[in-house]
């Protein structure tokens, strides 16, 4: 019985922290967070390997903090789409890669832990500033572009057109989907947290 009674008090402290950060209770700016993306570079190796690169600067608001050293995990997604610039009509959607990663606190030992659930590679931080920067490090991230699949091929289609222009996005993301139930309208409506969309010419 005293086992439920943890999460169930968890969830609790939760609410009741998103409660006060939406009445305006907490200090000015407390309750605002941010994603800042930079040094976004998308290149190609010799071998043709398709490589993403960037930084990304977070800031977690008061609520989320508390909610994250709570034991609630969050998960963040990195999306990178390709697009051709169509004149005369809308864009052309080419393809979209979503690169997944989970931020974890762990009270009994007192460390953080970021996962990234599409290969399975996780590392751990001692303090949340540097689980965050570990987090917003993007290097070298493979982005597979295979012609046998329908929607890679199209990229190179694309690429491969005279006076073609195809563009790339990132944004990088909380997904307040993947948290508890309770808590996905209150994070939907007021904290919301994600980078303004960087966009730019591939070709």
């Amino acid at each position: 019985m005293a086992i439920l009674l943890v999460p169930l008090a968890t969830l609790l402290v939760f609410i009741l922290l998103v409660s006060i950060s939406t009445r305006g209770l907490l200090p000015h700016g407390a309750a605002t967070g941010s994603i800042q993306l930079e040094d976004v570079l998308l290149h190609q190796g010799d071998s043709g390997q398709w490589y993403l690169s960037a930084d990304a600067e977070i800031s977690l608001p008061e609520p989320i903090k508390a909610g994250l050293d709570s034991g609630v995990p969050l998960d963040f997604i990195l999306t990178l789409a390709f697009k051709r610039k169509r004149t005369y009509w809308l864009d052309q959607s080419l393809a979209h890669f979503r690169h997944r990663y989970r931020l974890t606190y762990y009270e009994l030992t007192r460390h953080y832990r970021v996962h990234a659930l599409e290969t399975d590679e996780s590392r751990n931080y001692r303090s949340l500033s540097a689980a965050l920067a570990g987090l917003g490090n993007v290097d070298r991230l493979p982005v597979v572009i295979d012609s046998v699949d329908d929607q890679h091929s199209a990229i190179l289609d694309a690429l491969a057109m005279d006076n073609a222009v195809v563009l790339a996005a990132l944004d990088f993301r909380l997904d307040s989907k993947s948290l508890p139930l309770p808590l996905q309208p209150l994070i939907a409506s007021s904290w919301r947290l994600a980078s303004e969309e960087i966009q730019w010419q591939v070709n």
